[in-house]
């Protein structure tokens, strides 16, 4: 059986963006059914949950008779690569998805990030507006380069959705909760294409029921 670790509760900004709803989903895609184990501050920093999370982050995807692993970016491929689902079979298909997975987690997702971190975590108003121009100038950069390769096409890779738009539109839900993306059309239509499946809403509305059900929670979590 497979097990994925999650958050019990998580304030409301951060609901819906934490990522093992990556890996609820790619498990979804690929029909494996699975379990979640919620964790709370004191699991975390627990010696045993180290063990298998050295940062003390979510998620980590357990399973039987195979090694733990963490990190949403080697979960997801493992799983699809060993369903055989979301990974083009033409090999240089293959390549270029790897190519657009890769800078999902590499060349888009630390822009959005640095973004949120203004947005929500700085607290002297100061700093955050002498940091918020430049950091702002960095993800609108990102996100144009983005849109412009998409271009008119439906999906990053091929004709169909791939990994690559799994990472890709989960990454760029940051923007979205900061109401980054309205001047990038064509990044919200993508956006909107990749979560209109049964797969993403079941990841999502799970992760929110566990919200939901733990909402007297208050503790702060990390996340990968």
């Amino acid at each position: 059986m497979i097990t994925v670790t999650a958050f019990k509760w998580v304030p409301p900004f951060a609901q819906g963006q934490v990522r093992d709803h990556r890996v609820r989903w790619v498990l979804n895609e690929a029909g494996w059914d699975y379990k979640v184990r919620l964790i709370d501050a004191v699991d975390q920093k627990s010696p045993l949950y180290r063990a298998d999370q050295p940062f003390g982050q979510v998620p980590v995807l357990a399973e039987d008779g195979r090694p733990t692993l963490f990190e949403t970016g080697a979960i997801l491929l493992s799983v699809a690569e060993r369903s055989g689902r979301l990974i083009p079979s033409d090999e240089m298909q293959r390549a270029q998805m790897l190519s657009w997975y890769f800078a999902a987690l590499n060349s888009v997702e630390p822009y959005l990030a640095n973004l949120a971190e203004v947005e929500f975590f700085m607290k002297d108003e100061a700093d955050k507006a002498k940091r918020r121009p430049g950091v702002v100038a960095m993800a609108q950069r990102r996100l144009g380069e983005l849109q412009a390769a998409l271009g008119g096409r439906d999906w990053l890779v091929a004709d169909t959705f791939t990994l690559a738009d799994l990472m890709m539109s989960s990454v760029l839900k940051i923007a979205k909760s900061l109401d980054a993306l309205a001047d990038y059309p064509k990044l919200v239509a993508y956006q909107d294409r990749c979560f209109d499946r049964a797969a993403y809403r079941k990841a999502i509305d799970d992760q929110l029921a566990d919200f939901a059900a733990h909402s007297s929670a208050d503790m702060k979590y990390g996340v990968a």
